[in-house]
């Protein structure tokens, strides 16, 4: 990933850094998986209100991508601060 690209991801998820980091954002993939299934489970259990929907589907959206803001940042190599990659006998 180039300085470009990083410069355009914080055009694109005006975030802040911390929740950029894989870890964080699993956990926040995490909670919303959990809010998801709170709303979910009540409009398929007959409580069908528009509430319900909105919330189940849009919380299960936002844990799709903090999944894959997670998964992104777990893929990207290790770098120096010279930005030079890190072998991987030393990670």
């Amino acid at each position: 990933m180039t300085p470009q690209d990083v410069k355009q991801l914080r055009m694109v998820l005006p975030l802040p850094a911390i929740v950029l980091h894989p870890f964080t954002a699993v956990v926040i993939a995490i909670v919303h998986v959990y809010l998801s299934y709170g709303h979910l489970s009540k409009l398929f259990g007959g409580d069908v209100q528009w509430t319900h929907t909105w919330k189940g589907f849009g919380a299960l959206a936002g844990a799709y991508i903090f999944a894959a803001l997670a998964l992104r940042g777990l893929a990207r190599p290790a770098t120096r601060a010279e930005g030079q990659p890190v072998p991987s006998s030393q990670l």
